[in-house]
């Protein structure tokens, strides 16, 4: 039921007579005033001046995401650059099958209609025209009877039978290829059990039960917790890596995604838990001593390695803070991190491979510019005075929070502009994460911690096969076979 609204003199009265019990209400309406303002600034919020993922954008109707990038003009035109290799069909010289196309006996010319005879019309290669079409064969299994032969012994009556070859275990059963194809295109190309079954049915005319495919993910995901034994190793000795995490769900719970990565390694784990205990429970992170990439959560901190923050992030809740709460500070210090990135980029095509790209005295003009926008900032967002009869700490607002994180933390943030190594964002680990969650919009739900567990394994030698550019169906076929000696070989292919 709605109340109804005192008027001005019913209020001046009842200040009047009963001041405290006016302040006490007048308190409580601006604690709700501020909680509304809060609120209303969260939902105006977008994944273009936040951290937060564009999916959250679909039922924000009030404020969509304005049509505007943080990338800059790359001065060069659309389409194809200058020099890039392209792909197109072209004639082979010893095609699988030729198919000769003559003319009718009897054949007029068509100029002067005179019959050609049949010594002009012997097939003449050198004036023959060609065209090739490109065509998969009649796809189907074939089967490879392994026959083992047997001998009794003439002396006791022993039976000795040949060995068969390592993997034919089984009266039947489906070959090395056979489900390397399966884990493919469940766990890279994402395809969910029942239309995976159809796939082989109207492709190979062999329709695999979910149960067939479900044990092949179990054996494959075996061979991928030894594959990646090695590569979680090296991991850990990574001068440089990214780590980052982001939502799932097993049987129908709130679980995390953890990645650890690099350029050309990639490590996935399930967990229950988003904070410090989720990351270090497979014994990585907590390992780590090099450079970090991440997002400024808290948990990251409790990690003994070096911390470097996300760029790309920052400029999100600064772009906010200018064109959201009108902080001009904020677009001087985008645009800073944004020539400083440039600078970076442009010293560092100049001479490749040094670790000192950037002189000392451009060093100090970049922090004196920077210092000056923060101490700008600060001068426009005052330490809040504490409310009296009010404990705890006093809440600060968002630009107060990021102008101390900016103050506190400059080496983590300008980490791209004063190393060598050091990348301005961390989109490598989004990268790696955002096909894991194309799964879960595809999926859904994991039905078991096994089988999530067993995923995130098959998923991360699959990444770390496409940062290598290898072939996948050999990939997962060696996985099949030796995962111990894949495993090594993914580590030397970083080296590389």
């Amino acid at each position: 039921m709605k109340r109804k609204r005192p008027t001005k003199e019913q209020l001046i009265e009842l200040a009047k007579s009963d001041p405290e019990t006016f302040v006490e209400q007048f308190l409580k309406l601006w604690d709700r005033v501020e909680a509304l303002e809060a609120k209303v600034a969260d939902l105006e919020r977008n994944s273009r001046t936040s951290s937060k993922p564009p999916s959250s954008d679909s039922g924000n109707f009030t404020n969509p995401p304005k049509p505007k990038s943080l990338r800059g003009r790359s001065g060069r035109k659309p389409g194809g650059q200058k020099g890039r290799r392209g792909e197109t069909l072209e004639r082979v010289a010893n095609p699988d099958h030729v198919v000769e196309h003559r003319l009718a006996e009897n054949v007029c010319c068509p100029k002067c209609g005179v019959v050609m005879s049949e010594a002009d019309r012997e097939l003449d290669l050198r004036q023959c025209e060609y065209r090739q079409v490109f065509e998969l064969p009649a796809i189907r299994l074939e089967v490879s009877e392994h026959r083992a032969e047997k001998r009794s012994c003439h002396h006791c009556g022993t039976e000795v039978t040949a060995p068969f070859p390592a993997g034919v275990a089984a009266p039947v059963q489906y070959g090395e290829r056979v489900r390397a194809t399966a884990l493919y295109f469940g766990a890279y190309q994402l395809v969910p059990y029942q239309r995976l079954s159809e796939i082989f049915a109207d492709l190979f005319a062999t329709p695999l039960s979910v149960g067939t495919l479900a044990n092949f993910i179990r054996r494959g995901g075996a061979g991928a917790a030894e594959t990646m034994t090695p590569v979680r190793e090296a991991l850990v000795e990574a001068d440089v890596a990214h780590a980052d995490e982001t939502g799932c769900r097993v049987k129908s719970k709130r679980h995390w995604l953890h990645v650890f990565s690099t350029p050309k390694l990639t490590s996935f784990h399930i967990d229950a838990k988003r904070g410090h205990e989720g990351m270090n429970r497979i014994g990585l992170l907590g390992r780590f001593r090099g450079k970090l990439i991440h997002d400024f959560l808290s948990s990251y901190y409790q990690l003994l390695c070096r911390h470097f923050l996300c760029g790309a992030h920052l400029l999100r809740e600064l772009t906010y803070l200018h064109e959201e709460m009108d902080q001009p500070w904020a677009r001087d210090m985008i645009e800073l991190l944004l020539d400083a990135k440039k600078l970076r980029e442009r010293e560092r095509a100049r001479s490749p491979g040094s670790k000192r790209i950037i002189g000392e005295k451009t060093q100090q003009r970049i922090r004196n510019r920077y210092s000056e926008i923060v101490l700008a900032g600060l001068a426009m967002n005052p330490e809040p005075a504490p409310t009296p009869n009010r404990r705890g700490r006093v809440k600060r607002g968002k630009a107060l929070n990021l102008l101390i994180r900016l103050e506190d933390r400059y080496e983590e943030i300008m980490g791209y502009f004063e190393y060598e190594d050091v990348p301005f964002d961390n989109n490598q680990a989004e990268r790696d994460l955002r096909m894991m969650k194309t799964r879960e919009k595809i999926s859904g739900t994991f039905r078991s911690k096994e089988h999530a567990a067993l995923f995130a394994d098959i998923r991360s030698v699959i990444s770390t096969a496409r940062k290598q550019s290898r072939n996948l169906l050999e990939t997962l076929g060696e996985m099949l076979r030796a995962p111990g000696a894949l495993g090594e070989s993914l580590v030397d292919g970083a080296k590389n």
